[in-house]
Formats: C-alpha cells, structure tokens, sequence
C-alpha cells in the first residue's frame, strides 16, 4: 500500500461516526489530533506471566506497522528485579533495519538461577527513526505507565490430572490484523504456551479478517488466500512441535433478537462469512449468517461454542455496531455444542450471568459443554488497551493469554483426539483449581461430559477430587450441584470449605429423575480468583 493511512481515510471516511469505538495508534480516520498517535511503528515487550519449571525464561519484542514507519533497531538491555533488587542484567545487539509489517523477536536468558515467586522485568530497546536515536522501556505507547512486566517463577507445574488437557480455547493471532487490532504471530504464541504449561491452543481469528487480502486488510478476497494459508501454517507448525494448534474462527453471527453475537466454531475445513460488526461496510451492519445458519451448514465433527455469553460491549458498539450477547433463546439450538461463560478473570459480574444463562440451559434438558478462554490478542502478561479513544491508553490485567483456559478430558493431544473431546462434552475451565468428577454405577464408570442410564431409586456412587498448588492458592471449597431436569432446578448436593491442597471426596446420588451432576471448586487465587467449573454428568431415566 502507498499510503495506507489515506487508503484507510479514503474507504473509511463515511466511518467517522465509529471512532469512539475503534481508535488505535495508527488510525486516525484522517482527524489531525490524537494524543497517542507517533510516526514510530508499535513496538512491545511482552512475557508470558508464569513460567513453567525447567523451562527457560525468554522475551518477546513485537515490532508492528514498521512498513509504514521504517525503524533500525539498536540494542536490547533486559534487567531482572525482586523487590526492586537488580539480580540480572542481559544485552543483546541487534543492528537491524526493519519495513515489515510485522515481525517478532525473542530474547532468551543464558542459564541462570531465579528465585521462585514474583520477579519484574525491564526491558529496553535503543532504536532509531530517521537516523534519530530513541529509548524506550516494555513499549512505546505514549501516556502509558512503564511498570515493569510481572512473571511468577514457579516451583510446580500448572495443576492437571491424567487424562485432561489444558489450553486457551479463545485468542487471536497476528492473522487477527485490521484498521482496529492485531496479534501476536502463532509461533510466538505457540512458543508462550510452552512456557505457561500448556497442551494445545487454537486460533480463533476474526471471520471478517481471514476473508482479507493478505497485505491489504481493506480489500477482501474472493480466493481466500489468507484464511487457507493460514490452515497450511498450521498443519506445518503442528507437525514440528508436541503443542496442537487447534484451527478455528471467531464468526460473527446474528443471534435470535438480530444483534450481532460470536461464535468459536473449531476445525472446520469450511470458511464461514461473517463481517456484520467489523465496520467494513458501515452503516451496514447486518450478519451474513444466524446462530442456526452456522449450525446447520458445519461439516461434520466440527465444534461450535459461543463465545463471551453474557459479556456486553460498550453501548456505542452496541449502538453502532448492532452487538449484542448471547439470550437465553441462543442457547437452545440442540446441535450447539458448549459456550465459553469466562473470558479472562472471573471478578465481573458478565462471568455471573454468562453462568447462570448456561445453568438455564442445562434444565432445559440443553447438553452444553463449559469453555473458559483469554480472548487475547498476544497480551500474555497485561492487557494495552484505548482507555479513551484519541485521548488516553491504559493497562490492565484481564484478558491476557491463558488466564482462564479450558481443561478437556482426553488421552492424547492430536487434533482428532481434542475435538472428539470437546464435541462429547467433556470439558471444564479453570484460572487455578482443577478437579475431575466420576461417577460408579452398575460395574461402569462415567466421567464429566457422559450420559449414563438409570432408573429412579438407583444409587450412583460419585467420586470427586481436585488440587491447587501454592500458586493458586491451597484452600479449596469445593461445591457439587445436582440439576433435576423434571422441576428444572439446580440443588447443593455437597459443600466443602478450606480443603488444604488437595481432595478425595466419595458421595451417594439417589437417582429421582432426569439430571446432571457438575462439580465446582474456588481458591484463593493469586492474582485474580481462582474458579474451576466442570461441565456436567448427565443421568437419563429412560421410560419402562
């Protein structure tokens, strides 16, 4: 592009009245003012916020838009601290002149001991524009307060039993790239979750961007370059690594009111349409496609999840935009698969509601599966975000990659093995404690996400156990709930509290009808509460 930011006026002009939603740095909507606009590519110091034992703390330097803002980058200083302690300092020389649109690097520290805990990271970066020398610490976001990025150096792995698997079913990659966001490349997000602990990831990309050109997000492409590239990118990255990358896309369908609502649809080997919110074409704002469209016209053995339920954006999306959430109506279309009730921490009240809508529609007699996710775009150890759009940028820590993820039961990792997991239901979420529900009856065992049969008067024998680590928190209060589907009411079977670490619990069901048994656990948490809520065992009572 020859000028991008006059492309992007020229198209977009008519999208002026969208600005107090979609500011961002390089994007102006060919307005003269804005206090965080800077004729310098985004340049960012990012880390995953915990690092698993035995692995080796690196780094993360993004460097976006520098195609449109030439750069020469100098050197990098990195400083580790523990309690404003300097205990390690690393330089690196890079001497590289950089026009890419968006290229990443990392920076991995020579061996060296590191107390466990909290430690800061100050990162460095001396660089030029134009031949002028520049200094920046963790980004160069203007107005943005430089606090050092926060890493927790563990002593024990991330919770998990046999036989579960743990990733972030929610966040984008640097295939997510518009006038409005972008995030960081698979690899290094693939390189993140290794580091943190985890056994798969996916890619959720927005719809309306993996329709793009792949240099040119204005224009779309009929050929769809950009969105089968991106499956073969991914087919290659999990041929070198034990790590899946589940492929996926966040779609953007019409719910029952006509509100524009999102949908996580994994593994399907058939791109979906859907652009209704992206702004492309605004003031036209309407969804290609419904809940039910995508629902019916999936290919087999796909999955389907709503996304962010009852999580509502700002009024002047909503307004503008036509967004809207997930209703109790949006749920029951019985070849839905799960929703995602959590994304990032479960301290706001849409995580509450987004519960509550999914219990609704367990007594329903609906067979959802429970997903937990991120919504990350890179963000692995804060959140940058427009605090107010042209005026004001800030930070905070919710939405960063894989603080909440989803725990899904299943022996192996391979893409095959997970999606049979998720399309049977078998999946919980987690921000720390994790636990597993089995149920013993007649020389059978179920676990979470099967249905077993029984009659009225039966007596099921249910086995419960969880743990935390120190990280999370070590007491435990764990809650076991039982859905009777005949007065669709949901009843406290059992409550623990303050269990110290880890549990066994053992606990007798008499069947009285139709129902489902679900576990949920709470700690203490860390740096945000810790919440683990299982999807359900389900109990038929067929008719005699």
């Amino acid at each position: 592009m020859e000028n991008t930011f006059n492309t992007i006026s020229g198209k977009l002009l008519d999208m002026v009245p969208l600005i107090g939603l979609y500011a961002e740095t390089h994007f102006r909507f060919r307005i003269p003012f804005s206090r965080y606009f800077k004729r310098e590519p985004e340049l960012i110091f990012d880390t995953p916020w915990r690092l698993e034992p035995g692995q080796k703390l690196s780094i993360f330097l993004v460097v976006k838009d520098a195609h449109l803002y030439p750069v020469k980058l100098g050197s990098v200083e990195i400083e580790i601290l523990k309690n404003n302690q300097t205990l390690h300092t690393q330089n690196w020389t890079l001497n590289q002149d950089l026009s890419h649109r968006q290229i990443d690097f990392e920076f991995s520290f020579d061996p060296v001991m590191l107390p466990f805990g909290e430690i800061d990271i100050i990162p460095t970066l001396n660089y030029s524009i134009s031949g002028k020398q520049r200094r920046m610490q963790v980004d160069n976001y203007h107005g943005i307060s430089k606090t050092p990025l926060r890493v927790t150096i563990t002593e024990e792995n991330l919770p998990k039993l046999a036989g579960w698997q743990t990733g972030d079913t929610h966040l984008h990659s640097s295939l997510t790239n518009d006038q409005i966001e972008f995030g960081a490349s698979l690899e290094q997000t693939r390189k993140a979750a290794q580091l943190l602990g985890l056994d798969f990831i996916t890619a959720t990309d927005h719809s309306y961007d993996l329709d793009d050109h792949p240099h040119d997000y204005l224009e779309n492409d009929p050929e769809l370059a950009k969105w089968n590239q991106s499956r073969k990118h991914i087919i290659a990255l999990n041929e070198e690594s034990d790590l899946t990358i589940i492929p996926g896309e966040e779609i953007s369908v019409a719910n029952a009111g006509g509100s524009t609502v999102h949908f996580l649809h994994f593994n399907d080997p058939v791109y979906f349409p859907g652009s209704g919110d992206s702004g492309e074409d605004w003031p036209k704002i309407k969804s290609q496609l419904s809940i039910d469209d995508v629902l019916a016209q999936r290919s087999p053995g796909t999955v389907s999840v709503g996304a962010h339920t009852a999580y509502k954006f700002p009024w002047f999306q909503r307004v503008l935009l036509k967004r809207g959430f997930w209703g109790a109506e949006d749920h029951l279309n019985p070849e839905l698969d799960g929703v995602q009730i959590l994304c990032g921490t479960p301290a706001y009240a849409a995580f509450h509601t987004s519960r509550q809508l999914w219990i609704d529609a367990l007594l329903k007699d609906h067979k959802l599966g429970v997903y937990g996710g991120s919504d990350g775009h890179g963000n692995l150890n804060r959140n940058w975000h427009v605090r107010l759009p042209m005026l004001s940028l800030g930070i905070h820590e919710d939405q960063i990659f894989a603080q909440s993820r989803t725990l899904v039961r299943s022996d192996g990792t391979a893409t095959a093995e997970i999606v049979a997991a998720m399309k049977a239901r078998r999946t919980a979420l987690s921000t720390g404690p994790i636990g597993d529900l089995k149920i013993s009856f007649d020389g059978s065992d179920y676990g979470i996400g099967d249905t077993l049969e029984a009659r009225k008067g039966d007596i099921l024998k249910l086995s419960c156990e969880g743990l935390c680590t120190e990280e999370f928190g070590l007491s435990l209060d764990v809650t076991l709930y039982a859905g009777n589907l005949e007065s669709q009411k949901e009843s406290l079977l059992l409550y623990e509290s303050e269990i110290s670490k880890k549990f066994e619990i053992t606990q007798n069901f008499t069947v009285k009808g139709k129902s489902y048994l679900r576990m949920e656990i709470s700690s203490d948490g860390s740096r945000w509460p810790g919440i683990y809520v299982s999807s359900p065992v389900w109990v038929d009572t067929p008719e005699v």
